[in-house]
């Protein structure tokens, strides 16, 4: 037989590779003994030739989107050996894309972030920049750029976005351009302050202004709102709020946007016074500025055309005191003056202090008079407009205009003892009326009585019970006798005759009173008659029979008469006489007694004694 020994072929697809999108891929591949050559894929590219060892392949969209494909290499063997079979994988990488973004327009003010900046496929990111700003980062997609002086200077830059493809495929790049416009600037100026009644012409600049408009949170107005010096007269309003803040809005080219600043307009109220109207006060006193008015003063300064002195010069209402100066010319200009707040002025009034004199009176001390006299007023006035005299009594003047004014006193004046009377003294307005008084006193005048005549038995003695004074400030008895008082300064003393008032048998007893400065004394006298005392003897007892008379054995002295009676019922034969002769009745017979009374009558007095008849 023959034996036949096939060769047995052998199959290398080559090493893996890597091409990028869109490339085709040629093939690496050794192939022995090969009765034929198939190429496959796992994808959908196609091979050019599938039957050779260096075939070309085409991946398709679904290989790249997969990013590689399996090649298999088949090599058909002679029979009955088997086909050989290698396989290699054929990565596909992906070509990278970038996108700048659009071409941009920034403020110079600004930064610009790159948000339109799209890439795909890139295995890494650079930013560049033709001009010498800076990125946020130059390898993110979206940095933020931030121009540099050249740029600013230049007014554009070209940014460009480089991306790194996986190898194989190469780099990609883009550009954008970026122009950079410039930013208006707006200074209003520093703030300021006007005074009420004035404009303002601002002080402003502005750069890069594509316009300018003024604007006001008042009411004012602008003489041309779209100038750097624009003019501003404040409205009321804003006079009234005391400022306003102007604003000054330039605008700049886009995107730049405006510029805007302020400043504050203050506006000072200008200050005003009035030192009120023209006064006139009295010399004695002070005047207080209560009319005088201000309005927006910062500070006051009073001033006077005299020597007096104000209470405070600074302030609105002080109290002025007029100096000697003053009173003598009698009339004195007063001065206010109001500093305003910068720039405004100060601002000035005055008025006129007229000086009245004062007038005085003195109604002269305090004097007394006797009841039943007048008085003659010791009292002086000066700068009188008028004078007049008045009492709180019931008294009268005999005239009440003048300094020395008699008064006469009423009896209810004299009753009360004293009366104030007060002298009135009108000044020249609107110097107050000069009041004075003095106590006039009007002592009572002392009156005595003695008390009428009397008369007293020589054994007793005499109680002066009759006398009576009044308004007495002392009482003094006096005796034209011998005897004596119990007291002499009391007004019913008890008086007691002596010796020679008994022989003399009348005394006169007189009572003086000394009346209260400067009414004079009082006096008054009585007579004190002095009788002689009866005596009565009447007997003694004696008895007789019954039948019989009994005729009396009696004496009697000083009588002016005799009376003889019985507790019985018998008679006498003459009861008026010493020896009356006595007849017992028979009651008295009976009774066995009867006593016999001789009463003996004296000069105002009677005496009396008894005997008793058995």
């Amino acid at each position: 037989m023959v034996l036949t020994i096939s060769e047995q072929a052998t199959a290398n697809a080559g090493t893996d590779a890597t091409i990028c999108e869109g490339s085709t891929y040629t093939m690496i591949a050794t192939a022995t003994n090969a009765a034929s050559i198939t190429w496959s894929s796992n994808g959908t590219g196609t091979f050019a030739d599938a039957t050779i060892e260096d075939a070309v392949y085409t991946p398709s969209a679904a290989d790249i989107l997969n990013g590689s494909v399996t090649l298999t290499m088949t090599v058909t063997s002679a029979s009955p050996c088997i086909n050989a079979t290698d396989q290699m994988v054929l990565s596909i990488n992906p070509q990278a894309t970038v996108s700048a973004g659009a071409d941009a327009t920034i403020c110079e003010t600004g930064t610009y972030t790159l948000i339109g900046a799209t890439e795909s496929n890139a295995t890494s990111l650079a930013w560049t920049t033709s001009g010498d700003g800076s990125f946020s980062s130059t390898t993110v997609l979206n940095p933020i750029y931030t121009p540099g002086a050249n740029d600013l200077t230049a007014g554009t830059v070209t940014l460009t976005l480089t991306a790194q493809s996986a190898a194989p495929c190469v780099e990609a790049s883009d550009a954008m351009v970026l122009t950079i416009s410039e930013q208006a600037t707006a200074n209003a100026g520093v703030d300021a302050t006007i005074c009420e009644g004035s404009t303002y012409t601002m002080i402003a600049t502005a750069t890069n202004a594509a316009s300018i408009t003024w604007s006001s949170n008042g009411t004012g107005t602008f003489a041309d709102a779209t100038i750097e010096d624009a003019v501003y007269t404040p409205s009321a309003a804003d006079r009234l709020n005391g400022s306003v803040t102007l604003t000054m809005t330039v605008t700049s080219a886009s995107p730049c946007i405006n510029a805007i600043d302020q400043m504050v307009l203050s506006i000072n109220p200008q200050a005003t016074v009035s030192a009120g109207a023209d006064a006139t006060i009295c010399e004695t006193g002070t005047y207080t500025l209560s009319g005088a008015t201000q309005s927006n003063a910062t500070s006051l300064a009073w001033t006077t055309s005299g020597d007096g002195s104000f209470s405070s010069t600074t302030v609105l209402n002080p109290i002025y005191t007029p100096g000697a100066n003053d009173l003598i010319a009698g009339t004195v200009t007063l001065t206010l003056t109001a500093q305003s707040a910068a720039p405004c002025v100060e601002a000035s009034d005055a008025m006129v202090l007229t000086i009245s004199e004062q007038a005085s009176a003195n109604a002269g001390v305090d004097a007394t008079i006797c009841e039943g006299s007048t008085y003659t007023m010791i009292a002086t006035a000066t700068n009188a407009a008028s004078i007049t005299w008045s009492s709180n009594g019931t008294g009268t003047f005999a005239d009440a205009t003048i300094e020395d004014a008699v008064y006469t006193p009423s009896a209810a004046d004299i009753l009360n003892g004293s009366v104030t009377l007060t002298m009135t003294v009108t000044s020249a307005s609107p110097c107050i009326n000069a009041v004075d008084q003095m106590v006039l006193s009007i002592n009572p005048q002392a009156t005595v009585s003695a008390g009428a005549d009397a008369t007293i038995c020589e054994t007793g003695t005499y109680t002066l019970s009759g006398a009576t004074s009044t308004n007495a400030t002392s009482l003094a008895w006096t005796t034209s006798g011998d005897g004596s008082f119990s007291s002499t300064t009391v007004l019913n003393p008890i008086y007691t005759p002596g010796a020679n008032d008994l022989t003399a048998g009348t005394v006169t007893l007189t009572l003086t009173a000394q009346s209260a400065a400067p009414c004079v004394e009082a006096s008054d006298a009585m007579v004190l008659t002095i009788s002689e005392q009866s005596t009565a003897n009447a007997g003694v007892d004696a008895t007789i029979c019954e039948g019989s008379t009994y005729t009396m054995i009696a004496t009697a002295t000083n009588a002016a008469s005799i009376t003889w009676s019985s507790n019985g019922t018998g008679t006498f034969a003459d009861a008026t006489i010493e020896d009356a002769v006595y007849t017992p009745s028979a009651a008295d017979r009976l009774n066995g007694s009867v006593t016999l009374t001789m009463t003996v009558t004296s000069a105002s007095h009677v005496s009396m004694l008894s005997i008793r008849l058995y």
